[in-house]
């Protein structure tokens, strides 16, 4: 009878061994995972902002040229508008001296 009870004590005591260390195994594994799954959310974030950043530099070089493109036009529009204006401000001078010469 003794050793049927020792037996069943002996295999309690495993059970405990067993279950202690499946446990410690798991905790282990689970914080290898967190750590694996920071490292790659570190890699992600990472990459992300690199692509980020590229495609700001993107918009901001587009945003430049289309900046200078419509600046050039503006340039040339008021350079017509000028040229405009000064064929007529001969014919204007000449008007208002006419004008004033007719007065005097």
């Amino acid at each position: 009878m003794r050793s049927i009870i020792d037996e069943i004590a002996k295999a309690e005591e495993q059970a405990d061994e067993i279950r202690s260390k499946a446990v410690s195994e798991t905790r282990e594994l689970t914080a290898k995972a967190r750590e694996e799954a920071e490292k790659a959310l570190e890699n992600v974030d990472a990459q992300e902002r690199g692509k980020t950043d590229a495609a700001l530099k993107e918009a901001q070089s587009q945003g430049e040229k289309l900046a200078g493109q419509m600046l050039s036009k503006m340039e040339d529009e008021a350079n017509a508008i000028c040229a405009g204006a000064n064929a007529k401000i001969d014919d204007a001078v000449r008007y208002l001296v006419s004008k004033v010469q007719n007065q005097a």
